[in-house]
């Protein structure tokens, strides 16, 4: 007789010496898994658990909050997620947890469990880094921006500061993903407020919310409260990250019904209230018209830093001088790419990059994104590109004068004197804009072409500002010729301090059309689409028919495209090629990837492995070693605000937070301290900057990039890899190309219009190029126009290389080959496969293409010469480097 065995009770899979949470790194990896996890400590149960049944979880012996997600991503459990972040508010602390009365499928009750959650100490900063602390804490500042001030409410009066709101602990100074940071220390807001010569925090109020809620106080509370400031203070935040996007739902874009009630209970009881908006992308704001709200900053998230900044602003220590990268909608449904955007709300699931949900998303609104759509179509944004308030005001007197180049093409060159007229030093940002002529190829109302920021201003001080708007700045590409013209017509200029508020200043007109540079009829989508259009926007208006998700899988019509030339043949050498021999000049990468057989050659070309398991460092990924080949290593890291590895290091403010500044200065200098911190951990590449631009507000990734705007995104990231690679490592532009949702990202096809294609997506990224030639580039997951981008030669052999004269290393994003395969990569131009693994797995192919004649040797070898030629290019960098830090070394020792 069988005997049916006792099925085992579930169990929770927990580290034997506990569980140690840091309290400033809120949402983790397994937030970009599931986002029901957010704030939580997540732990797997040994199966999957019956979620009609609840069990109990305490915390110190009083109930708790948790989530029950079953993770796509690791089928066959369930994660348990204790809600921690702004429940544990302490560093140092260790805590009592007890979870039990958990079923499985089968209703087998686990155990009763217990153990130990600890949170990591507090730390110090060193004194070491004091001079990379400054420049996190500039750029912290320098981003903030101001939104309202009504009644001159900021800076406050000293006194006590009465915090209302989740975000009083729930404060967030990063994001999760490729964006995530490790700092050496954080100062929160709390903290930062605790420790302030200026004010006092309302310790009372502020331990009410250490239920990590957005809930209303008592009365007697909300009174005491009252009694001690007039004015209220909330703070409202948002987790975000890549894998996934935002949605339009409440608690996300738009406040949900707690913090709704909680603007409208402050605004009624006390004189005063200030928002501040601890918030990683652009929200619904319509409360600003509801409630009579006083002051509204967005903060943003702003790293390890970000505490002191925002209370130095609230203080006055610090006059605000942000700008915001992107303009703000009044509603989501304003903008013309809503209806081609995937939205998760209202229940319908959230896809990640792990789904195998095909997408096509068509950018009907074509050229017509942010301030270009707004300024055109008479629409008004919430906030425009550009805005920002300060606590003193600024006159602009500009002068305008055009000439022109050496090739007959306009230069025009715009003097601006900025005079401070308040009260108090401050910065400004100046802005010029174009309206070019539209008659024969459309173009928007407004376009930036300049910018700069003022140095510090005391009260009467004027500064004059040279904005240069060359040719290049002028000329828009004409789809009949292919190429970049400037064309006939009048030209009018506008200055001023953001889109919506520059005015003219000078026009010119051109009599014949100016050609600047020859292209080619490429990347263009299969199957046209109709793009938004100012002559007939009732016809052209974007109607979202050809987005959404598809049955079949793959890109639809596909795009083919040819391999790559190869490697020029050359007469055999009897002397053999060293990397040493390369480095010193006496031979070139090419005659080093000749004398490597194929087998070696595919063998760098493919990643080696990544370096993020539990014993790892981090590293996102390292070069395989070939036998017989003396090549350096070779080691990357994520990178855009900080050094994304285990090792404590900067965290600056997010990517969004940065471009704020629209100071391409403290970008520079923002990249070198990330660079040399970097260099110093023994890591060869940052795969920083991001530079996607911002289509739609809720792509997830979005403080991970730069703007909406395509030519301040290229100066900042530009000067921003300058600074990296001055550091000692190699920068790396991505995601390349239009990686502007993360919903299924792998399988999402972006469909183009070519003049948006050229004009805003290829566009930031030739820009960068043109302020810094970086070692590396990254392609993005997506793909556009019937390819991917990872195996599109027309991308990367026909523009990049072709038109723009790259000559950096072409690398894919992490696992493109989960949909693309590799030996389509190789010869369409891609160097290197990331991250692969240590076997044949993604080897094989490509070997197996090269004996079966698909893809030439001379074109592999081509490829290794490209990797070769820039693990060089890395060596002197970080060569560089250290010289300079010795030459700086043997120059303090004698100041001394």
């Amino acid at each position: 007789m069988a005997v049916t065995p006792t099925p085992s009770a579930p169990t929770l899979r927990i580290p034997s010496e506990g569980i140690t949470v840091d309290i400033d790194d809120p949402d983790g990896q397994m937030f970009m898994l599931d986002r029901s996890l957010q704030g939580c400590v997540s732990l797997a149960f040994s199966t999957q658990i019956d979620k009609e049944h609840p069990g109990d979880v305490f915390l110190d012996g009083s109930p708790t909050p948790y989530v029950l997600a079953d993770v796509l991503a690791i089928r066959g459990v369930t994660h348990l997620g204790i809600t921690v972040f702004g429940v544990l508010t302490q560093r140092g602390t260790c805590h009592r947890v007890t979870v039990r009365g958990f079923r499985d499928l089968n209703g087998t009750v686990m155990e009763p469990t217990s153990f130990t959650l600890t949170t990591l100490p507090d730390t110090a900063p060193d004194p070491a880094f004091a001079h990379h602390d400054a420049i996190a804490l500039r750029a912290a500042e320098e981003g903030i921006v101001l939104l309202e001030n009504r009644r001159n409410t900021l800076p406050l009066p000293s006194g006590t500061l009465n915090l209302f709101g989740a975000g009083v602990h729930a404060f967030r100074t990063a994001i999760v993903g490729a964006g995530r940071i490790n700092p050496r220390y954080t100062v929160r807001l709390r903290d930062a407020i605790e420790a302030s010569d200026t004010f006092t925090l309302n310790e009372e109020l502020a331990c009410f919310y250490r239920t990590g809620t957005n809930d209303l106080p008592p009365r007697d509370l909300r009174d005491r409260a009252r009694a001690l400031s007039d004015t209220g203070i909330i703070v409202l935040t948002r987790p975000c990250g890549e894998n996934t996007d935002n949605s339009s739902d409440e608690a996300e874009f738009r406040l949900d019904s707690a913090e709704d009630t909680l603007v409208r209970t402050v605004c009624d009881l006390f004189d005063r209230t200030v928002v501040i908006l601890n918030t990683p992308y652009p929200i619904d704001v319509s409360f600003m018209d509801t409630y009579p709200v006083d002051a509204l900053i967005l903060a943003g998230v702003g790293g390890m830093l970000a505490g002191p900044a925002i209370e130095r602003v609230l203080s006055g220590a610090v006059n605000p001088s942000g700008r915001l990268s992107d303009s703000w909608p009044r509603a989501l449904a304003d903008l013309p790419a809503d209806v081609n955007f995937y939205d998760c709300a209202g229940g319908k699931t959230r896809y990640n990059a792990e789904h195998r949900t095909w997408i096509d998303t068509a950018y009907e609104e074509g050229i017509y994104v942010g301030y270009r759509f707004y300024s055109t179509f008479d629409a008004e944004p919430a906030y425009p590109f550009g805005y920002g308030l300060s606590y003193t005001t600024f006159d602009l007197t500009p002068s305008a004068t055009i000439n022109s180049d050496e090739g007959g093409h306009p230069h025009a060159q715009i003097d601006v004197t900025v005079t401070n007229t308040g009260e108090r030093a401050g910065r400004d940002v100046v802005q010029a804009y174009v309206r070019k002529p539209h008659e024969r190829i459309e173009t928007p109302e407004r376009e930036l072409v300049a910018f700069a920021k003022t140095p510090l201003l005391e009260p009467g001080e004027s500064h004059v500002v040279r904005l240069d708007v060359g040719a290049d700045r002028l000329s828009v590409w004409d789809e009949e010729v292919s190429s970049w013209i400037v064309t006939e017509g009048e030209y009018t200029l506008f200055v001023g301090h953001d889109a919506a508020d520059a005015g003219q200043t000078c026009q010119f007109c051109l009599d014949a059309d100016r050609v600047l540079a020859h292209g080619h009829p490429v990347m263009r989508a299969p199957e046209p689409v109709t793009a938004l259009s100012r002559r007939d926007p009732s016809h052209t208006w974007p109607q979202g028919t050809r987005s959404g998700i598809r049955d079949t899988p793959g890109f639809i019509p596909v795009r083919h495209v040819p391999s790559r030339d190869g490697l020029e043949e050359a007469l055999p050498s009897d002397t053999p090629v060293t990397f040493d021999d390369v480095v010193a000049g006496r031979a070139t990468a090419a005659d080093l990837a000749r004398q490597l057989d194929v087998d070696q050659c595919v063998r760098l070309l493919v990643c080696s492995r990544d370096d993020w398991g539990m014993e790892g460092t981090g590293a996102a990924g390292i070069m395989a070693t070939v036998a017989d080949v003396d090549l350096p290593e070779f080691v990357v890291a994520d990178g855009n605000s900080g050094v994304n590895i285990r090792k404590p290091n900067i965290g600056m403010p997010t990517t969004v937070v940065l471009a704020s500044t629209f100071d391409v200065d403290l970008a520079e200098e923002v990249g070198r301290v990330i660079g040399q911190e970097a260099h110093a951990n023994r890591i060869d590449v940052i795969l920083a900057p991001a530079m996607n631009l911002h289509r739609h507000p809720l792509c997830g990734r979005h403080p991970e990039y730069f703007s909406e705007d395509p030519y301040l995104t290229g100066m900042m990231a530009g000067h921003f890899a300058k600074g990296l690679e001055s550091g000692g490592v190699g920068a790396c532009y991505k995601h390349f190309l239009a990686n502007n949702a993360e919903a299924s990202r792998k399988r999402n096809q972006s469909l183009i219009p070519e003049r948006a294609l050229r004009e805003l997506y290829l566009k930031s990224f030739e820009v960068a190029i043109g302020v810094h030639p970086a070692a590396t580039l990254m392609t993005s997951y997506n793909g556009v126009n019937g390819c991917h981008t990872a195996a599109d030669t027309e991308l990367l052999e026909t523009i990049i290389r072709g038109e723009w004269g790259w000559r950096g290393m072409i690398m894919t994003d992490w696992t493109s080959y989960d949909t693309c395969p590799v030996d389509m990569m190789v010869p369409a131009g891609t160097n290197w496969i990331t991250p692969a693994s240590p076997d044949d797995t993604f080897t094989a192919p490509i070997v197996r293409a090269v004996r079966e004649g698909r893809v030439g040797e001379s074109v592999v070898r081509r490829a290794t010469a490209e990797l070769i030629g820039t693990l060089v290019t890395v060596r002197a960098l970080a060569s560089q480097a250290d010289s300079r830090l010795s030459e700086h070394n043997t120059k303090g020792e004698s100041d001394d």
